[in-house]
């Protein structure tokens, strides 16, 4: 009965930590995901205002 209780309690702790770092790399996963799409908005909001500006800016010149 012993042994049982014993084997019981180094099943929790393991089950507890492959848990443990199954999360971890869960949400560093996520984070890199997140992370990305955060940088792809960025990038394409940048090209879309860097040709609105040059467009403004051609505008302008033609005027002159």
């Amino acid at each position: 009965m012993e042994n049982a209780r014993l084997l019981d309690e180094r099943l929790r702790k393991i089950i507890l930590e492959v848990s443990s770092h199954t999360g971890r790399e869960i949400k560093k996963n996520l984070l890199q995901d997140v992370d990305a799409g955060v940088n792809k908005a960025v990038q394409k909001n940048l090209q879309q205002e860097t040709v609105r500006i040059l467009a403004l800016l051609k505008s302008a010149i033609d005027k002159l």
